[in-house]
């Protein structure tokens, strides 16, 4: 059951955060960045959230220990969304500043809906892996969004 969760986890974690990093550019094909050993390159662009959240797992590797390293990863990617949500905020023009609020309202929207079928799935499902597995699927969704939050601001920042 810790090898899934282990499994699901790294599938659902190993995705979204070279996306916001500012190196990557270094993600294209034949880039010298590129040409790094595959895991080095993902164990170094990993987010520090994503790496406490395997310290705190293979501390605790039961389910009541996953769970709990999950949420709070979960509460740490929120902290971090609503941090790049407000100096992307504070580097922005009046006109952006209405349409990143507008977009951030949408997108709370679309995430409720998003962790109601995240719950109708695992509702559906028996065994106590299935918490941990919910409670991560939703922390991707805060994550993704997070991230997305630091590229823009990234880029703000770049060609201010």
């Amino acid at each position: 059951m810790t090898k899934l969760f282990a499994a699901v986890m790294l599938a659902l974690t190993s995705f979204s955060y070279p996306l916001a990093t500012p190196t990557s550019r270094g993600s294209v094909p034949g880039h010298p960045a590129a040409i790094a050993s595959p895991s080095l390159t993902q164990e170094q662009s990993k987010h520090p959230i994503d790496k406490a959240l395997d310290a705190c797992t293979d501390k605790n590797g039961s389910t009541a220990g996953m769970v709990q390293c999950t949420d709070q990863a979960y509460a740490a990617w929120d902290k971090e969304l609503n941090k790049n949500y407000g100096l992307l905020m504070q580097n922005l023009k009046a006109q952006q500043k209405d349409a990143l609020k507008a977009a951030q309202l949408e997108w709370i929207k679309q995430r409720d809906l998003e962790f109601k079928f995240i719950d109708s799935v695992y509702d559906a499902l028996e065994g106590t892996m299935y918490i941990s597995m919910r409670i991560a699927a939703r922390m991707e969704v805060v994550k993704h969004r997070a991230l997305e939050l630091h590229e823009y601001l990234d880029l703000v920042k770049e060609f201010s």
